[in-house]
């Protein structure tokens, strides 16, 4: 025991780390889920190695969790914000291996100030694993440029291939590792290395249960996520928003100092400087490419936060000016009272009316609750929804009343239960307009229901019932 407390004692910012962790913790028990993680949640009923948005590793967390700890949005959650501490850790590490001991404590105190990382963390959705699988490919790319030692090239590989089973946007991992060979004269020489290979053929092999998945169902994942990219025609008007949402996301005053490791870099191309900027270069070209024709939304770039913000901590150790000296001493105070604020105001959910995405969690309970009521007195045997959110929703909250989603059917690949003849409740979002009598007769309003105290087509509904047609029948809105 002694020995434990010594190594915790060695940990740099241990009780603000540890307040930080259980105010995620705290509020991730606290504040309802928002309809992505109850479409998560619903994902991980029905254990895949793929589905129709994203590959299934966020599924996969939740299954493992809510079997040991039961339903609830603490146990959703809870390896969402234990993520952070892993890829924390690793940081850590890396930092130590690229730099020293200040870096490395800066790097973990600049990570608890980055904003999205920060207060994402708590939210149950695909991009804590493709930031820790991320994250976890650098910590080895970090080991593999202190040691020399090739067999790092087979973890990278691990956390690679795993990463694609987290998010696709994990694939610009090893296109960042081709950029860092192209500018990296020294970093070439792998090229001859069998374990660059042999790390290729562990990356293959990780990632493989998922790409099989796609082959088998008509590429659905693959075709959703890069068909993006010729959607919409050529536009500015994103553009202005993805450069003035980035550095606040990351945090404005950590992004100062990584504009400084920027020029830096160009200045003398330092060969530790150059993996870490080559890493995030081919995401950040997509991004930019996709900027002119759609959103770029803001928790897409997620993956390359941390390594941004090793490479602002290693360029705030070399600054000398006074005015960059107070903007380092402020980041760390700045980015923390911005993440706690924004965790205590989700925390606050049960209590207060929140606005914005935050809202999007409250009130579920009142319109689960009159569409129970409806489904035992018409006696209807299952519940019918036209949109994911809401099928999630009320799947989470009524986990003994099968919910079907009856609209983009492709979107869930399991069976279901329906008969013909049976008696749905059908839950329609006011923003929706179903044709209904394609797949029910007997169709009998049920009046409204609402999730919000004012009226608003995000929070209100209108329930109805209907006698089913045929069994698998899509309604089309």
């Amino acid at each position: 025991m002694s020995a434990l407390l010594a190594r915790l004692k060695t940990i740099p910012y241990l009780p603000l780390l540890t307040a930080l962790t259980v105010l995620r913790l705290v509020t991730a028990a606290r504040a309802d889920l928002v309809p992505d993680e109850s479409y998560y949640w619903l994902w991980a009923q029905h254990p895949a190695f793929g589905y129709f948005d994203h590959p299934p590793m966020v599924a996969w967390w939740i299954g493992a969790f809510t079997t040991v700890f039961g339903h609830s949005p603490f146990a959703v959650r809870l390896p969402f914000v234990l993520s952070f501490i892993a890829a924390s850790w690793l940081m850590y590490d890396a930092a130590r291996r690229l730099f020293d001991a200040n870096v490395a404590k800066r790097t973990l105190l600049w990570l608890n100030a980055c904003l999205l990382l920060s207060v994402g963390s708590v939210i149950a959705t695909p991009d804590p694993p493709s930031v820790l699988m991320w994250v976890f490919g650098l910590w080895a790319l970090a080991r593999l440029k202190a040691s020399g030692n090739g067999v790092w090239w087979l973890v990278f590989g691990l956390a690679a291939g795993l990463g694609i089973e987290a998010k696709y946007t994990n694939f610009f991992l090893g296109l960042g590792v081709v950029a860092w060979m192209i500018l990296d004269r020294d970093a070439r020489r792998w090229l001859v290395s069998p374990s660059l290979w042999l790390g290729a053929l562990v990356a293959m092999a990780a990632m493989a249960p998922n790409l099989i998945w796609n082959a088998t169902h008509g590429y659905a994942t693959l075709a959703k996520q890069f068909g993006r990219i010729d959607s919409g025609g050529f536009t500015l008007k994103f553009l202005v928003e993805l450069i003035i949402s980035q550095p606040l996301l990351l945090n404005p005053l950590i992004f100062v100092f990584f504009v400084t490791a920027i020029k830096t870099w160009l200045k003398d191309r330092a060969s530790t400087l150059t993996l870490l900027i080559a890493l995030p270069v081919p995401l950040v070209a997509y991004l930019f490419v996709h900027v002119f024709h759609d959103r770029i939304q803001g928790n897409w770039p997620a993956p390359v936060f941390p390594g941004l913000v090793l490479l602002a901590a290693a360029s705030a150790e070399t600054v000398t000016g006074t005015w960059l000296r107070r903007l380092r001493d402020w980041a760390a105070p700045f980015g923390i009272t911005i993440s706690v604020l924004a965790l205590v105001y989700l925390g606050l959910g049960n209590l207060v009316s929140l606005s914005g995405a935050a809202g999007l969690s409250q009130g579920w309970d009142t319109v689960t609750g009159h569409v129970r009521l409806m489904q035992v007195t018409r006696g209807a045997a299952f519940v019918a929804t036209v949109d994911y959110d809401t099928e999630g929703e009320l799947s989470f909250h009524l986990p003994d009343v099968p919910v079907i989603g009856m609209a983009e059917r492709e979107r869930y690949g399991w069976p279901t239960n329906e008969k013909a003849g049976q008696t749905a409740i059908i839950v329609v979002p006011a923003s929706h307009t179903p044709d209904l009598y394609g797949c029910f007769d007997d169709v009998a309003d049920l009046g409204p229901t609402s999730r919000g105290r004012k009226p608003n087509p995000r929070s209100d509904f209108h329930l109805y019932s209907g006698r089913l047609k045929a069994a698998g029948c899509e309604i089309a809105d």
